[in-house]
């Protein structure tokens, strides 16, 4: 019986380091420069999009931009897309409405069902027909610069379509990320496992 239980965790432990996961912050731009001048006019026909990958499944837990120039209760859209063969945004895969609180990092978190596999992805920040995004202020929505750690590749949509852009607003992501076990540690625990039950067949003799 107690050679079954140590068979029944060892199992147990086996499944659970299989299918562990952990947040992370996958997306860190740093914060931008807090000014508006230079920065990206953010409006209902100029979007903006970061490439971001993941090395394993994951889901995406939240998305946050530093954005400048809203009022707070004012809406925009993020956007996941998948990567095109041109490496731009292609199909649209999700979608949720942020809202506005006040100049610096706006966004959602506590995202559901944005679940990815391996590979790459983007993240799009717009503005939808029932956004409201800048309506209030005199300068429109603004996405400020100068970011110490701009994103490797982004996209920006003038309203004809995503094409590569070198921007450097701020993105953040987080995700709960699948863990990848080496090699080695199934070995093990296959190993144990093993001689688990080979000393509970001894002991049956």
């Amino acid at each position: 019986m107690r050679t079954s239980s140590f068979a029944s965790l060892a199992a147990a432990l086996l499944l659970a380091v299989a299918s562990s996961a952990h947040a992370t912050r996958v997306v860190d731009t740093g914060t931008p420069n807090n000014g508006e001048v230079g920065a990206y006019t953010f409006d209902a026909t100029d979007f903006y999009a970061g490439q971001v990958t993941f090395a394993s499944n994951a889901r995406i837990d939240a998305v946050f931009a530093h954005i400048l120039g809203g009022t707070a209760g004012e809406t925009f859209t993020i956007a996941l897309y998948d990567d095109n063969a041109s490496h731009l945004p292609g199909a649209l895969l999700q979608t949720v409405t942020a809202t506005f609180g006040s100049d610096g990092w706006n966004g959602a978190s506590a995202l559901s069902g944005w679940n990815v596999s391996a590979g790459s992805y983007w993240i799009a920040l717009e503005l939808g027909f029932d956004d409201t995004l800048g309506q209030g202020s005199i300068t429109g929505a603004l996405l400020d610069r100068g970011v110490p750690s701009p994103l490797a590749h982004t996209a920006f949509n003038p309203g004809g379509g995503y094409q590569p852009g070198q921007l450097d607003f701020g993105l953040r992501v987080d995700a709960t990320v699948a863990s990848i076990p080496e090699p080695e540690t199934y070995l093990m625990m296959v190993a144990g496992l093993a001689a688990i039950t080979a000393a509970g067949r001894r002991r049956r003799r």
